[in-house]
């Protein structure tokens, strides 16, 4: 009701409501509150043979979406609706690791012993990681490392090991807020 009346119109017709429920309406306050009901519903009556005339011009003539919306409407519209997620997932590739030549990629799942016993010794006794960082010059990949061996030993790397990685405390704590995210 409220998206077919004014403001001032929909006030009114809330207090004639109030009203009526409390049974304090006058003859003349209820003749105005069938008026704004009366107009409401006209509203709705043309709106809707409004819309049925948009629908048949456009299966008339053929008009697809991307005529009628750009292409942004279009995606804003299906975020809205559930259809695609909420919010573009900017695409990070997991820590790569080295350890006696042989490549690790750090995923969800854990490491396998063969590497993680040797890189999370090197790391709580505070030594630097970088032997172990197959990707060195990848600053953001160097801060999801640093980030994920934080969260899991609970130790702080030390900031002129983060300097000979070239990542800085900002990029590990943002790294770590996504990891919790």
């Amino acid at each position: 009701m409220a998206k077919l009346l004014s403001d001032p119109e929909f006030q009114r017709f809330s207090e004639l409501q109030q009203k009526q429920s409390s049974f304090t309406i006058t003859s003349e306050e209820a003749d105005e509150l069938r008026d704004i009901v009366a107009r409401a519903q006209q509203k709705r009556d043309d709106r809707a043979a409004a819309m049925q005339s948009i629908e048949t011009f456009i299966k008339q003539f053929d008009i697809g979406a991307d005529e009628l919306f750009t292409a942004d409407q279009i995606a804003d519209a299906a975020r809205n609706f559930g259809l695609i997620p909420a919010a573009k997932k900017e695409r990070v590739m997991p820590p790569q690791l080295s350890f006696n030549g042989k490549p690790y990629q750090w995923t969800t799942r854990a490491l396998p012993d063969d590497i993680r016993v040797p890189l999370f010794e090197a790391f709580t006794s505070g030594a630097s990681v970088k032997a172990f960082i197959a990707t060195p010059k990848d600053a953001t990949r160097c801060a999801t490392t640093i980030a994920r061996l934080e969260r899991e030993t609970g130790s702080t790397y030390a900031d002129a090991w983060l300097d000979e990685l070239a990542v800085s405390r900002a990029q590990v704590d943002e790294a770590l807020a996504k990891l919790l995210a």
